[in-house]
């Protein structure tokens, strides 16, 4: 039998699935199954910055007539958001009791702020590990992407600092020089990157012309970009880098691993096919494995980044070449 043992964040794990935060990682009945249906770790559902922020003014809304004090005004607004971060804290202490693979918290957060003090206080409560999810639209045509990067740069450091256990980013692809950031993370001492996180999307609803949400699942095709970047940077950085977004099948995640992944994240295909998908993922991952001849995962983990590491060309446009001098043939 091959071991599918590795590790993520330095921590051990059974194998290189791990449920992402997400909404079948928001109760604990569904913890429970995850870790029954074979996942190696789980990443409980995002407490969000901006959200805790917004129930507490909307709070003080529904107050107003009671606030004629400004004790009373900060009371209302705390109290709210101590509600929400109560309920996550009793989801991981939760979590933490009753599974035995690794129990990573969530925070999407914006800005450099008061998400520290949760994290600390997820930490207490046993978190073996946090990932961060920095959520920023480059939306302002006066701020520089530098910027932007400084700032973001500024926030992972602050988490450094304050985090004494395993950090991760979950970070998206629109960033200027995606490559020197990584790089910068590396410097900033993190333990993990994920590659990429999935945002929020607006659609437009032609009939009743209005703005709607796109579709947040990921298709089977979407693994492309996370592919290129794990295979470009893998061999160039110190901390793991998973592959997340459109890994459907265990064909996908060999292809993440090959390239120097050191995990990959589930979240689309267990809520289209259920957690049981997981079982057929691992069975098709051990006959890929055994066919090939590799007793275990670190056995083939990199091997097509180290091939392409003095020339990274395979991974950028030489296949856009390849591809053109193919369809001009048809």
């Amino acid at each position: 039998m091959a071991d599918l043992s590795s590790t993520y964040l330095g921590l051990p794990i059974r194998n290189p699935f791990v449920a992402a935060s997400g909404p079948l990682t928001a109760s604990l009945d569904s913890l429970k199954r995850l870790e029954d249906a074979g996942l190696g770790a789980v990443v409980l559902k995002s407490i969000f910055e901006e959200q805790i922020e917004l129930d507490g003014m909307t709070a003080l809304k529904d107050a107003e007539s009671y606030l004629g004090h400004t004790d009373g005004y900060e009371f209302v607004k705390a109290t709210s958001m101590e509600q929400q971060i109560d309920a996550y804290l009793g989801l991981l202490e939760g979590a933490k009791k009753s599974l035995a693979i690794p129990v990573i918290a969530s925070i999407n957060c914006y800005r450099d702020g008061t998400w520290l003090e949760y994290a600390k206080r997820f930490i207490d409560l046993g978190a073996d590990a946090i990932e961060l999810n920095y959520y920023v639209v480059a939306a302002d045509p006066e701020t520089e992407g530098r910027e932007m990067e400084k700032e973001f740069l500024q926030l992972v450091r602050s988490a450094r600092k304050s985090i004494d256990v395993p950090l991760s980013l979950k970070i998206g692809c629109a960033y200027s020089s995606l490559a020197n950031l990584l790089r910068r993370f590396d410097e900033e001492e993190v333990d993990g990157v994920v590659l990429f996180n999935r945002f929020y999307s607006p659609d437009i609803d032609i009939e009743h012309m209005k703005i709607t949400q796109a579709q947040m699942i990921s298709s089977k095709d979407e693994y492309a970009l996370t592919l290129r970047w794990v295979g470009l940077m893998s061999e160039e950085v110190r901390y793991d880098l998973i592959g997340a977004t459109g890994i459907h099948s265990a064909d996908t995640a060999v292809k993440l691993l090959l390239a120097g992944a050191k995990a990959v994240q589930l979240c689309s295909v267990l809520m289209k096919e259920g957690v049981d998908s997981v079982a057929k993922m691992l069975g098709d991952l051990e006959v890929w494995m055994k066919k090939h001849g590799f007793k275990d995962i670190e056995a083939f983990r990199g091997k097509l980044a180290k091939k392409y590491k003095a020339d990274g060309s395979e991974w950028i446009r030489v296949q856009y070449l390849k591809t053109m001098l193919e369809a001009q043939r048809m």
